[in-house]
């Protein structure tokens, strides 16, 4: 006689159990991977702003204390540096100086600044060189030819000098000027209008920003809360594109105008 095994499946409600609980491991797991993404990029984005920062204080910096630079120590920075429109050393701007001038600003965020290269191998911050290397093959002799350079700030958020971008991430540049007589070697007050005033210092402050949107997620960026501060400007604290940002600042003294 056969005899016919009884088999048990699952019953509806089993079934309906497990699809839940399944779908709910399936929600976690979902929702931590979402989350290690948004902290991944996060502190990519929070790095970007840092390496960016330094890069672009750096270059400042340098370029800076190259201002005023004269191959003859005993020339005055009116001998040195005559007055009027200079193009750029690359022609893509042009930069105006009074006699013996060698940094200017140009507006809240663009400065000019020349200097006389120190020998046939000096290039400005765009990379260009001197026209006449044979010029300048004997030291301390009077140069014939001298460095303008212009930073600023284009709308794709770039630090560029001679229209040769040097950093990515900059949304904007403050400059500050240290101002002091022109007959004492000093600085006596900082001021974003320097005016006819000799500077002989410059503090510079950047607000940097992510290339990706959205990071912030809509949170209150003290950083751009601070810029708008240091800006004057009483615009809402929540960034419009929701970046993420950062300020960095710095300052030099003009060592080839002070003592």
């Amino acid at each position: 006689m056969n005899t016919v095994n009884k088999q048990a499946g699952l019953s509806m409600v089993e079934l309906l159990i497990a699809l839940a609980i399944s779908s709910f491991l399936i929600l976690g797991v979902t929702q931590i991977y979402i989350d290690n993404k948004t902290s991944y990029l996060f502190q990519q984005g929070q790095a970007q702003n840092q390496e960016n920062g330094r890069f672009s204080l750096m270059v400042l910096e340098q370029h800076l204390a190259k201002a005023g630079f004269r191959r003859r120590p005993d020339d005055s920075l009116e001998q040195a540096f005559a007055a009027g429109t200079f193009n750029t050393t690359t022609g893509a701007g042009t930069c105006t100086f009074r006699a013996g001038q060698v940094v200017t600003k140009v507006d809240d965020s663009t400065i000019c600044l020349r200097f006389e290269p120190r020998d046939a191998t000096e290039v400005d911050c765009a990379g260009t060189g001197v026209t006449t290397p044979a010029d300048f093959a004997t030291p301390y002799t009077t140069s014939s030819q001298e460095f303008v350079e212009k930073f600023s700030v284009n709308n794709n958020a770039e630090l560029v000098c001679n229209d040769a971008v040097l950093a990515d991430g900059v949304s904007q540049v403050l400059y500050t000027f240290g101002i002091g007589p022109a007959s004492e070697r000093e600085v006596s007050s900082y001021t974003k209008t320097p005016g006819t005033s000799t500077i002989r210092s410059v503090r510079y402050s950047l607000l940097l920003t992510t290339d990706q949107n959205n990071l912030s997620q809509g949170m209150t960026s003290k950083a751009y809360c601070d810029w708008q501060t240091l800006m004057g400007n009483t615009d809402p604290c929540t960034p419009p594109d929701n970046n993420l940002y950062q300020i960095a600042s710095s300052g030099i003294m003009l060592r080839n105008l002070m003592p």
